[in-house]
């Protein structure tokens, strides 16, 4: 059978192509979240995508997506789709389980996301017999890049940071405030905007306020998510995201000082939710 995949956050979506066990063709295009995504833009997205697949020759469409847990937002994501792609069988889930079967198959465990954004969920290797409500760049995302760049940019204005820290943001990107705000509250994908700071971490990555700030977040994450599971007996736990990938070796040290195993970290789950469904599907 063809199967086109996707795995969408909030700043990029990735395709996969397949037939049978064989990926067939592969591409990228603009995160498709639906809580900063109009209608109109999720088309457009679509109709681009569409003139840029090989063919259209597969039966079934399987979309993993960031902010698809709610049904409404659920159910734009499906009206885009039956807009650019009316012909065809359409599946859409959430990012969560997109990572929950490249992390752990039809397996059990934690599943978490630490990328733009940040959310967790109890995996019976079938379904997510549990999980953490995710509140959004706002109200939640702790230890997301989200989270670590919204406080990055609050203390740059504040000038609070570092001299040298801010001076390097100040050459790599444009602060004038009222870009910012208008990034931030009046543009698509604001989120994705502000969690790009986030790699100021990275290059500051033996600097006290860097490293004060992700333990600060992740600590967060554990105490505000994770303890939501400290009552079942699982206590292996696997992380998708960039920041995942880019601070494993602090976010395992902390994990195992609550008493957590940190099993797997992936950095983009495309490559092994492909190969799910190369087996499974």
């Amino acid at each position: 059978m063809r199967q086109l995949v996707a795995e969408s956050g909030s700043t990029k979506t990735s395709w996969s192509l397949l037939e049978g066990d064989r990926l067939v063709w592969s591409g990228s295009t603009l995160g498709m979240n639906p809580y900063f995504v109009d209608l109109k833009k999720l088309c457009e997205i679509l109709r681009s995508l569409r003139n840029n697949l090989p063919d259209h020759s597969f039966e079934q469409i399987y979309f993993y997506g960031s902010g698809c847990s709610n049904p409404a937002m659920k159910s734009l994501i499906l009206k885009a789709f039956s807009t650019e792609f009316s012909n065809f069988k359409i599946e859409v889930d959430t990012d969560l389980m997109a990572a929950a079967r490249a992390l752990f198959g039809s397996n059990s465990g934690i599943v978490a996301i630490l990328g733009t954004g940040a959310s967790c969920g109890l995996f019976d290797g079938e379904h997510f017999s549990d999980y953490v409500p995710a509140l959004g760049f706002s109200l939640g995302d702790e230890g997301s890049a989200g989270y670590f760049g919204k406080y990055i940019v609050r203390d740059y204005y504040y000038k609070i940071l570092p001299t040298e820290i801010s001076s390097y943001i100040d050459n790599h990107f444009d602060m004038d405030i009222d870009n910012t705000l208008n990034r931030l509250y009046k543009k698509e994908q604001g989120n994705a905007y502000i969690a790009s700071f986030a790699s100021v971490l990275s290059e500051f990555s033996t600097h006290f306020y860097s490293k004060h700030l992700i333990e600060e977040g992740i600590e967060s994450f554990v105490k505000l998510q994770l303890r939501h599971f400290d009552s079942i007996e699982i206590k292996k736990i696997g992380i998708v995201g960039t920041v995942a990938a880019i601070h494993q070796k602090i976010i395992r040290k902390i994990l195992s000082r609550q008493g957590w195993e940190l099993v797997k970290v992936i950095k983009e789950p495309m490559e092994l939710l492909t190969s799910y469904h190369m087996q499974n599907r």
